[in-house]
């Protein structure tokens, strides 16, 4: 029978892991309004989209390239770009931690996952933060959108089940003094 404390660090592994994977690829990190035009930002690309038409996607790198492109763009897609790699890394891994505490097996890698996951977390909480802070698109009013709160969710919850899963397995003569 597993007990309380593992069951959460394994829920909050599964949820970590599928709200990093959705706000990865999510459209909604910034979204703003001019002109009756919706436009929401992702780490990758922009959907625009008027009022009575549909939307349209245009990558970050075509949009960057263009004679339209906010001064300060192509800052917030290099940030964009390594948030999404984190994201995309710390979901993996928390799918990993889900794996071993499902299967009840012991990783052996060099660094823990359970270590791996706390060094991701931080560094995609600065890094995810510091992307937000930086967009180009403060002077036209654009605000946050619900792709960084579900990444601050997700890694919130990463962070949780890393601290929780990485020490929750049984001691032995090798790990005795942890």
């Amino acid at each position: 029978m597993m007990d309380n404390r593992k069951l959460l660090g394994l829920v909050s592994s599964g949820l970590a892991a599928a709200l990093l994977a959705f706000a990865a690829f999510s459209n909604s990190w910034i979204i703003g309004n001019n002109y009756e035009i919706r436009s929401e930002v992702g780490l990758r690309s922009v959907n625009i989209c008027a009022e009575h038409s549909s939307c349209e996607k245009v990558s970050l790198d075509s949009w960057s390239k263009s004679a339209f492109a906010p001064k300060g763009l192509g800052t917030f897609q290099t940030l964009g770009m390594i948030s999404f790699g984190l994201a995309l890394a710390l979901s993996l891994l928390m799918a990993v931690l889900l794996f071993y505490g499902i299967s009840k097996k012991t990783p052996y890698w060099p660094i823990h996952p359970g270590s791996l996951a706390l060094l991701l977390s931080i560094s995609l909480l600065i890094v995810g933060v510091l992307t937000l802070a930086l967009h180009p698109f403060k002077t036209a009013g654009w605000g946050t959108g619900p792709g960084f709160m579900l990444l601050a969710a997700g890694d919130v919850l990463a962070l949780a089940a890393a601290l929780i899963l990485g020490r929750s397995e049984a001691k032995t003569e090798e790990n005795w003094f942890e």
